[in-house]
Order: structure tokens, then sequence, then C-alpha cells
């Protein structure tokens, strides 16, 4: 039984995902044919059963999916490859490396629209809620609410949420069937990818989440701010109480301090004609300002189990891959708050074993943009998906967004538990 969000409006025509595959392109191309005289003869009140049906077809090379609510919607999509059709060749997919987001890709009601609809993600947002006790019960009604008691970038509700989120969707992904080669998280989110991995258990994960959330609220007022260039540009024009928070790209850098600092250092910046633009954060995130704090929150991961991943972990706290003696040390866990987030030197290490596809599961794109800006993804053979929009517009595109990256899925190659991925309402 799913759980109902108030009392959600569902749209008279849920949003369904049709796929199919052949042995070539040729083949392809005729099921498509066949598929468009399908529907045309069916109409609305068979649309239904032609999902059912196209959906339940065997794996194959040449591949196509398309995303529709109606009949009308498919047989646009079929013609003209409209918005919502997909087609892709792949003899062999590539391993996937599922991007697990962080602080700062965080927005109100971020995710919502599979709250309620989806079974699986339901539950294991409202477990994480559960093992937060009395503090989740205030994060879910702030992310339901229209006027929440706290501020969406609230460390005490982003953190958490974040978190949740993640967890939720990286399971999602698993019911589907697919299983990752390596997670990579960025700050929070590698919270998430070693409980996905196994590092924790979720009682575990949640009880050191809720405990750094908590002391991170205590720490100076702060904030974070994105410079449109590199860190070494960045680096001579900040004050002491400034430091470089993330490393994104070659000319993305992400500094971190205290609020003064960061109004020193922006001044300073832009006197320099460097393009500055705060980011969604109410912490100085991945510096020594919050050095005291994580040294308090430092005795919740040592009353935990740490236990080495059982799936590959990408830190992006060390651009490379998590060892086992890391993943059972607390103190690597207690310090990961404090510590630049090395995104540009991370990418580089997972491309430098090959092609991958890049999904993001969590709210925004921010990953999944990155990523696809990096010079080695733009010369090679690697793919990315995000499983939700950059700026739904409603719930039910929330939906249609992540039915959409199954499609997306499905033609780079993963065969998919179709049956699984029905069952979103």
């Amino acid at each position: 039984m799913l759980r109902t969000v108030g009392s959600p409006r569902r749209t008279p025509q849920p949003v369904r995902l049709l796929v199919w595959s052949a042995g070539c392109a040729q083949d392809e191309a005729a099921l498509r044919v066949s598929l468009r005289r399908w529907i045309k003869a069916r109409g609305e009140a068979g649309f239904a059963g032609v999902a059912d049906a196209w959906g339940s077809a065997g794996p194959g090379p040449a591949r196509g999916a398309l995303v529709a609510a109606d009949p009308q919607e498919a047989l646009a999509a079929l013609d003209a490859q409209a918005p919502g059709a997909f087609r892709g060749e792949v003899e062999r997919p590539r391993p996937v490396a599922v991007l697990l987001p962080g602080q700062g890709a965080q927005h109100p009601r971020m995710a919502l629209g599979l709250y309620g609809h989806e079974q699986l993600f339901t539950e294991a947002v409202d477990e994480v809620f559960a093992l937060l006790g009395p503090v989740g019960e205030r994060v879910r009604d702030d992310w339901l609410a229209e006027n929440p008691r706290l501020p969406i970038d609230h460390v005490e509700r982003a953190l958490p949420l974040i978190f949740a989120l993640d967890l939720a969707l990286g399971r999602l992904l698993g019911s589907w069937g697919i299983r990752p080669g390596l997670l990579l998280g960025q700050g929070i989110g590698e919270h998430a990818a070693a409980t996905l991995a196994g590092v924790l258990s979720l009682p575990a994960a949640v009880e050191v989440v809720g405990a750094q959330a908590e002391r991170l609220a205590q720490a100076p007022a702060g904030g974070m701010v994105a410079v449109a260039a590199g860190a070494d540009q960045v680096a001579p024009h900040l004050p002491p109480d400034v430091a470089v928070a993330a490393v994104n790209s070659a000319n993305q850098t992400v500094i971190s301090g205290t609020r003064q600092g960061l109004v020193r250092a922006a001044e300073a910046l832009r006197a320099a004609q460097l393009s500055c633009m705060p980011v969604r954060a109410s912490v100085a995130y991945h510096s020594p300002v919050v050095a005291a704090a994580c040294a308090e929150a430092a005795r919740a991961f040592e009353r935990v189990a740490l236990l080495p991943p059982a799936i590959p972990v990408l830190s992006a706290s060390t651009a490379a891959l998590m060892a086992p003696g890391e993943a059972v040390d607390p103190g690597f866990w207690a310090r990961q708050p404090t510590r630049p987030v090395q995104l540009r030197a991370t990418f580089d290490t997972l491309f430098a074993s090959g092609g991958h596809l890049c999904l993001e599961a969590g709210p925004g794109q921010g990953l999944y943009s990155l990523i696809r800006r990096h010079p080695a993804f733009l010369q090679g053979p690697s793919q990315a998906v995000a499983m939700l929009s950059a700026r739904p517009r409603n719930a039910a595109h929330d939906r249609r967004s992540v039915l959409e990256a199954a499609a997306r899925l499905w033609t780079a190659g993963q065969d998919l538990d179709l049956d699984a991925i029905h069952r979103l309402g």
C-alpha cells in the first residue's frame, strides 16, 4: 500500500514507459512501424495494454523506448523523435558509476513527486525519518510544507534530507536491476555511497549523519561561493578565514568560510575580474571553519561498526578508490566535512579506467552537468544520465524524469526489471 502525501492530484493519464528491442537497427525500425500501427489501432482504451505488452520485450542490442501519457504523445514521439523518445544500439553496456550529490543540490520539495507514488523510494525515505526520531519528523514536515519551519539550506534540514533521497534513489536503482561498478559521492553523498556499499548499516549512517548535522549547525556562521576560475587563480585572493572547498573543474572553484571572510574574498575576486556566485549553503562546508564541530561529531563514528566496501567507492575527498583501511577508520569519516572536494581529480580517476555510464541519483543535476563538461567525457565513450530534472515543474514531472532516466538506461544497453519500473504510480 503506497503512502499518500496529503491528497495528491494524480493525472488522469499516468505517464508510461514503453520499451522494445531487436537484433539490429533495421529490425528495430520495423518494430517501431509495427508499434505505431498497434498504438494507432487501439487508441486511448488500449494504451495501457500496449504499454504492458511492448514493455515485456526481451533484451537485444538495438533498442528503443518512449515515455508518454497518452497515445497521441506516443505517436508524436515515434514519428518525429520528439522529446520522450529514445533509441540506441549497444553490443556491450558500459559499467555504471552512480553519482550521489551532497549539500548544494537541495531545492524546495525536491523529489517529492516520487513520495507516495513509488513504494520502495517511499519506504526508504520513511525509514531514514523514523531512525532520526523527532528530528526526522521535523525534516519530513518541512519537506512537505508550503511554509517550512527551517529554510531548505539549513544544515539540520538539508543534510539528512539529501542523504535520505540519495539513499532512496540508490535503492530504487537496485530494484531495477542496476548493479553499479562503483559509487561516487560528494559531501554527504559520500555517506550515502558508503551506506549503499555496506560500509555503514542504515541505522549507523543515520546516527552519524544526524550527529554531523547537529554539530555543524553550531559551527560559526558561514557559507560558500562558486568562482568561475581555477583554484590557482582563486587561492591568492582568499583571506585567512576562507579556503578552497571544492575544485569542480579547470574553471570552477568553490570557496568556503565565515560570512565576513566571504564578503572580503568576493570583493577581492571581483576586483581581479573573477565572477562569483553564492552557493546554497549556510555552513562553511569543507573548510577549517567547521573543524571543531567535526571533532565533536567524531565520537559518533567511533560508536558504530564500519566495514570495507562491498562495492567500490570513489571518494571525492581523496580522488581515489576508498581503501579498506580508510573505510573502517572513524577519523577518515569525521574529517571528511573539513576536506576540500576534489571533483575534477575524482573524475580524472574515474575515466582513467575507461568509459562509464555516469548516473546521478539525487536531487538536481549538479554532478551530471559537471561530468559532461569533463575533457575525458567529451573526448571518450562515456554517457551520462540524471534521474531527476534540474528544475522540476511539479510532482508529475519528477515521475516523468525517473521514467525517462529508465528509458536512457535501457537504450544504453542496461537490462532492467521492467515490472519494478512499471510499479511507479
